[in-house]
């Protein structure tokens, strides 16, 4: 075929259509309809299923928790200490069963539940199940402690199960009011009072609630200058509680005190009075009452001094000089006055007292009156005077028992006249001071040096008696006997001297031992605490420890000296004063060690 022919069929075919990829607008517009109407299905499908499951959970809600009702009834009025019941309904108003319900009861701001404690006060109580349209009732016990006026709390949460797995609470809040007292108190007392002159109290209580107490308590909180001298009825204890057994509703009962005032003139005195009544074994108060006392003047300024001073410290053995000024500050000329002191404390010597007065050492008081001092027949408005006696303090403690510690001197002075001035209520006119003193604790260290020391169980070694450039090894004991107080931060402290080493073979029988310091030759032992009477009724505080002495020529025909004084500082913690104590400079002389003989521990060539 020719050629011309073959080209000409070849341009004669179709031509072929373009696959390029139609645009986005073009998609649009031939999407198919069934395409929109399946989407529009499924987005409402969904919206049925949110909507029925957020109706099946509301009324499920509803039905399990809404109609689940806690009712809480308590008293309008509540006294102070008189317990009270809250009555709690629980009502299933559902139309379902509800399981393993709970209650609890949680009381805040001073209301106390009497069922029971668990630390807090709450109450835990099982409901167990109820029916549909079911009704528990409930009856708790409370006790509101707070002051009058003030309100209380209680919550109340009840939780089940309902209709499945999930657990519901119900909350309920009731607010309690203290509104009234149970018990009311009124207290005579004289219009002003002495110091030093005796008084009485008439304390009346009466129950006014409609509560029988069956365990009643009557407390007077004394402040330190008031001294109890008796009362209508026996303190049960400390002078000042009485327990008064049961007290019913509207019954009353009171009780007389009678007491001093010592050194409280010139302010107002108050005495806290509290009535208490006893649940579960504890003592809740049901009223408290101050009663405030006016204090006079005192006719007759007292002041006492030891050693010309008001805190000084005493110490063993030591001389004391007592001293009283007085001056009559009545306004009134007062008339055969009388002076009396007493003495108490166990380490008085009373062999040593030195005073112009009557002495009845037996009941260790002193007497001054006109027979001693004249102008005692009529101390005039103004006047002053002035009397003294001296005293040692023995030069031991009496420590018999462990408990033998911390020992006072009280020194009690009572001035009194028959005149009394008009403005004052008294049979006479009376001033009384007190000076109390404490006495500084002891404590000794000994010092003790061995070569033979078979009971410390260390082996010494060396050449008795010693001899020049040959070492010889000792053992060196202190011992610490505490006397009448506790002490703290204890330091025993001796330099060793040149020729003597240190071999680090220690004991003790406490838990530290002396530590040695290279630098400066120096031993030290600190104690932390030692208490009262250790080492006086028991064994003492020890610890040994080895030292080497080599002796020089110098040394021959002479003693050795192994350790410098021992020094021993402590703090007293009954007075806060610092404690001293010492020994001599040990040598090879050793006093303490019987089988050296004399002479045994002077060096030799």
């Amino acid at each position: 075929m020719p050629r011309g022919e073959t080209r000409d069929k070849t341009h004669s075919r179709k031509p072929k259509k373009s696959r390029s990829r139609p645009s986005a607008k073009a998609l649009r517009f031939v999407t198919p309809q069934w395409t929109k109407r399946l989407l529009w299905i499924v987005v409402t499908i969904l919206i049925l299923v949110v909507l029925g499951t957020a109706i099946f959970f509301v009324s499920y809600y509803r039905s399990s928790s809404i109609g689940v009702v806690i009712e809480v009834n308590a008293p309008d009025k509540i006294y102070r200490g008189v317990p009270f019941e809250v009555d709690v309904s629980i009502d299933n108003q559902t139309d379902n069963i509800i399981t393993q319900a709970e209650l609890t009861l949680s009381p805040t701001n001073g209301i106390v539940n009497l069922r029971g404690f668990n630390g807090r006060g709450i109450i835990s109580d099982s409901i167990g199940d109820m029916g549909s349209g079911s009704l528990t009732r409930k009856t708790y016990r409370f006790l509101a402690t707070g002051e009058i006026g003030s309100s209380g709390e209680i919550a109340f949460s009840l939780s089940y199960f309902s209709a499945g797995r999930t657990r519901f609470e119900v909350n309920e809040v009731k607010k309690v009011n203290v509104s009234d007292l149970a018990i009311e108190i009124e207290v005579e007392k004289p219009d002003q009072i002495l110091p030093g002159s005796t008084f009485e109290l008439d304390i009346g209580y009466q129950n006014v609630s409609n509560f029988d107490f069956s365990e009643a308590v009557l407390e007077v909180k004394y402040p330190s200058p008031f001294k109890f001298i008796s009362s209508s009825l026996t303190p049960d204890s400390l002078n000042n509680y009485w327990r008064l057994g049961e007290l019913r509703s509207g019954s009353s009962g009171n009780i007389q005190v009678r007491g001093t005032l010592e050194g409280a003139a010139g302010s107002p005195f108050v005495i806290p009075i509290v009535f208490s009544a006893k649940f579960l074994g504890q003592d809740y108060p049901v009223v408290e009452q101050e009663v405030e006392l006016a204090i006079a003047p005192s006719p007759i300024n007292v002041q006492t001094f030891i050693n010309r001073r008001t805190d000084y410290v005493a110490r063993i053995g030591d001389q004391l000089t007592y001293t009283i000024l007085y001056e009559n500050s009545s306004g009134i000329a007062l008339a055969d006055v009388v002076i009396k002191t007493e003495l108490i404390g166990e380490l008085f010597d009373f062999t040593t007292l030195e005073v112009n007065a009557d002495t009845n050492l037996s009941a260790r008081t002193v007497t001054w009156d006109v027979s001693k001092i004249p102008a005692l027949r009529l101390l005039d408005p103004g006047a002053s005077g002035e009397v003294s006696l001296r005293v040692k303090l023995k030069n031991q403690f009496p420590i018999n028992r462990l408990n033998d510690k911390n020992f006072n001197l009280r020194f009690s002075t009572k001035i009194s006249s028959p005149s009394v001035p008009y403005y004052l209520q008294a049979p006479k006119t009376e001033a009384i001071a007190s000076l109390e003193a404490k006495v500084a604790g002891l404590i000794l260290v000994d010092v003790r040096g061995f070569y033979r020391d078979a009971l410390s169980g260390i082996l010494n070694s060396g050449l008795i008696p010693p001899k020049v450039n040959l070492p010889t090894q000792y053992t060196v004991h202190w011992v610490i006997r505490n006397y009448s107080t506790d002490v703290k931060d204890v330091s025993l402290r001796t330099v060793l001297p040149l020729g003597v080493r240190w071999t680090g073979i220690v004991k003790s029988n406490i838990d530290s031992v002396p530590l040695y310091n290279e630098e400066t030759r120096e031993i030290i032992w600190a104690i932390e605490t030692i208490r009262a009477t250790k080492g006086v009724l028991d064994d003492p505080i020890e610890t040994v420890f080895q030292v080497e002495a080599t002796p020089s020529v110098t040394d021959i025909g002479k003693f050795q000296q192994l350790t410098n004084e021992t020094t021993l500082r402590a703090v007293d913690e009954f007075t806060g004063l610092e404690l001293f104590s010492s020994d001599v400079a040990l040598n090879t002389s050793l006093p303490d060690d019987i089988t050296i003989g004399q002479n045994g521990g002077r060096i030799v060539p």
